[in-house]
């Protein structure tokens, strides 16, 4: 029977585990404390763990795979169906890089158990990168949502730009309160919604396309001259695996870990080919990067389109803290403070200090996260194209994080304990994610600096 526990253990635990490595944390702690702590925690069965896979995976890529279709033609479901299959065999190296060395709690202790501490700080700003771009995600489709609604919306007398811009800047404003909490639990039982939101508008957009008939069927089955950027926008939805050592942890029975997976990956494949072929059907070569601002031009005044409209706006608000924390607590560990503590990280986390300690504290915490806001808006309102910066994620770390690291390690790790043929085949997905990676980051890269 399925304990009490929360559905948003893996994303609080995703956070910590960031955190842990900001703070240096991992096997130079004590190995006993570790191996203890990872068998401790286990308490989720198998229907929760696989509601929190899901959820990992269900994220606002969803919304850019009609365009991908769009793109590529039918055959984007193909390649959707072959990078799932891919990320899935990849999420099951980690498992079985997990089972290797039982003191193992982060993905980048997996890097370095295989790379050692130069594998462990490779993958850790790979890991913070990806984050970021997925924050600059959100505030490019909280401007594109909430211009659509009020597009003559100028504050200032237009002094804050367009309303795209605006919006983006008021969407900053908004959220910035949440980056500076200490505690997100409340953040991540909202955010722990992903799975439903994505059914929610697979669903909303099936009856907004069923209203006004199924009439763009003509797309044809490849179109070359989009794949290298379907690449970048299909992968991005995949992107999960930095979390699964976190669900592998968080399992009572870790040897289902690889079942989870396979039900995770079976649903989430299922729920982007619907989005993608019913996003495609309803508006045809014309749908856009985001397909809620389809919806607006289609059919602006339908309760169907609200709906949609609005799960897409409020849903970054949960998720932009979640993503920005890891990389603070980074940042914060790195400065160094005016205290034998050695760092404003380590001087903020001591039960007893002065108030003008904790003044200090404070106030370098708040800098440095407004000024992280502050980034992710300029890189916004610099690249405000959603697929453009989607693809530019999915192919560069989405790629490398989730498929080329997973099995270089695998390989390390493994090396002389399995045989040639399973060699021989994670290093073709080595390759392989490569070639992938490299094809869409250049498309990726050149689309951003052509528009």
């Amino acid at each position: 029977m399925e304990d009490e526990t929360s559905s948003s253990e893996p994303l609080l635990a995703a956070v910590e585990a960031q955190n842990a490595v900001a703070n240096g944390h991992g096997f130079c702690l004590d190995e006993e404390r570790i191996v203890e702590a990872r068998h401790s925690s286990g308490q989720s069965g198998f229907l929760k763990t696989l509601f929190n896979s899901v959820n990992i995976l269900c994220g606002v890529g969803l919304l850019a795979t009609p365009y991908a279709s769009a793109q590529m033609g039918y055959s984007s479901l193909l390649l959707l169906t072959v990078l799932g299959l891919l990320f899935l065999y990849t999420g099951k190296l980690l498992g079985r890089c997990m089972a290797d060395a039982p003191w193992i709690l982060t993905y980048p202790d997996i890097g370095e158990h295989a790379f050692g501490q130069r594998g462990r700080i490779i993958i850790s700003v790979m890991l913070y990168a990806e984050l970021y771009i997925t924050a600059v995600d959100f505030l490019i489709m909280e401007g594109q949502n909430l211009s659509a609604i009020a597009p003559s919306f100028l504050p200032f007398g237009g002094a804050l730009g367009s309303a795209r811009q605006a919006w983006v800047l008021i969407a900053a404003v908004i959220m910035l309160p949440t980056v500076f909490l200490r505690s997100l639990g409340l953040l991540a039982y909202l955010s722990a919604a992903g799975v439903l939101t994505s059914l929610s508008l697979t669903c909303l957009v099936g009856v907004i396309a069923g209203e006004h008939g199924f009439a763009n069927t003509q797309l044809p089955f490849l179109r070359y001259e989009g794949l290298p950027l379907a690449i970048g926008l299909l992968a991005f939805n995949y992107g999960g695996h930095s979390v699964f050592p976190s669900v592998y942890t968080s399992m009572r029975n870790p040897k289902q870990y690889f079942r989870v997976l396979d039900w995770t990956f079976a649903i989430v494949i299922s729920l982007y080919a619907a989005m993608s072929v019913l996003g495609y059907l309803a508006y045809g070569d014309t749908v856009e990067n985001n397909v809620t601002l389809s919806a607006q031009e289609k059919d602006p005044r339908a309760i169907p389109t609200h709906i949609a409209t609005w799960v897409t706006i409020v849903l970054p608000f949960t998720k932009y803290a979640l993503l920005m924390m890891p990389i603070a607590a980074a940042i914060e560990e790195k400065i160094p403070a005016r205290s034998t503590h050695g760092s404003y990280a380590k001087l903020g986390s001591e039960g007893k200090r002065r108030w003008s300690d904790r003044a200090q504290v404070l106030l370098i915490s708040c800098g440095i996260r407004t000024a992280l806001v502050a980034s992710t808006v300029a890189a916004a309102l610099a690249v405000p194209q959603f697929a453009y910066v989607t693809a530019l994620g999915g192919a560069l770390f989405g790629l490398t994080v989730c498929v080329c690291i997973p099995a270089l390690a695998f390989l390390k790790i493994t090396w002389g304990k399995i045989g040639k043929l399973e060699q021989c085949f994670a290093a073709g997905v080595v390759m392989f994610g490569a070639a992938l990676s490299v094809t869409g980051t250049y498309q990726a890269i050149l689309n951003i600096l052509t528009h």
